[in-house]
């Protein structure tokens, strides 16, 4: 019997994608999870009420 938990490979190897499109990636998911955390941040400080010294 087979160990359901054993890891299994790819099928075949299939080549890397080019670097500007991998860079592409990396720059869209970075930008996103900025922003996802500044709206989070921001979502935030107005259901706490916070303000800003001023």
């Amino acid at each position: 019997m087979t160990d359901p938990f054993e890891p299994v490979g790819p099928a075949e190897e299939q080549p890397d994608a080019p670097l500007w499109k991998r860079l592409a990636w990396f720059f869209g998911i970075a930008l996103a999870s900025g922003a996802a955390v500044a709206v989070v941040a921001y979502l935030l400080r107005g259901a706490l009420f916070l303000e800003t010294g001023g």
